[in-house]
């Protein structure tokens, strides 16, 4: 039988990014970085942030992640106690990004074009169709390596992708950009752990057999 193993609301818990934030050219390590920091600052952890957390959540290595609380602090984003210095959030433009996103098994750079997409994002609709030159000049990324997070993200069901087309002046049919619908974050979230469970219960069960053909070959 299939259930939700998160039994709190995770669409409720989201945490705010500025909008401007895609202008002060981050890479994607330091950008996942930053947006981890954020979500426990607006949490307010009472634990102290390590590197090897920091690293372990947006899948780097920790040498990264120190370089990366290095950049941050170097560009005014940080403190140097890991304080996000994000200022223009009250009152200024800014997007949100569930907490979820860092439990789910993504690596940084899915994390950042994943933030992009939310930035981008209708509210009303959930959707939006920026190119993948767009996308790769915004979160500093090849377009090829922007695909293969696109396809990353639709696979984890975060996002649908719909191809488009347009017809021109004269008549000729061309590819558009593509239409990316943003999926409730719960839904993700619950088919996820379904599957870190069905996974559990397949190796318990694959350790089952094993040990019962042990049992039949050993001698009475």
């Amino acid at each position: 039988m299939k259930y939700s193993p998160i039994k709190r609301d995770v669409s409720k818990y989201r945490f705010a990014l500025p909008n401007n934030i895609w202008t002060r050219n981050l890479k994607p390590p330091a950008f996942a970085a930053l947006a981890y920091l954020q979500y426990r600052h607006c949490r307010k952890f009472s634990s102290v942030i390590t590197l090897e957390e920091l690293a372990e959540r947006t899948r780097m290595s920790i040498e990264m992640a120190k370089a990366c609380v290095e950049t941050l602090i170097n560009h005014k984003l940080l403190t140097v106690d890991l304080v996000p210095i994000l200022p223009n959030i009250k009152g200024g433009k800014f997007f949100t990004v569930p907490d979820e996103v860092f439990y789910l098994g993504l690596g940084h750079g899915a994390i950042t074009v994943y933030a992009y997409l939310l930035c981008c994002e209708d509210r009303r609709t959930h959707q939006c169709h920026p190119s993948y030159n767009t996308i790769s000049s915004a979160v500093g990324l090849a377009v090829n390596t922007v695909m293969k997070h696109i396809s990353t993200l639709a696979d984890k069901q975060l996002i649908t992708v719909e191809r488009t087309s347009y017809i021109d002046n004269n008549g000729m049919k061309w590819n558009g950009n593509n239409l990316y619908m943003i999926l409730p974050i719960q839904q993700v979230v619950d088919t996820f752990y379904q599957q870190q469970l069905d996974r559990l219960e397949s190796t318990s069960e694959r350790q089952r057999v094993v040990n019962l053909l042990r049992e039949q070959e050993s001698p009475a």
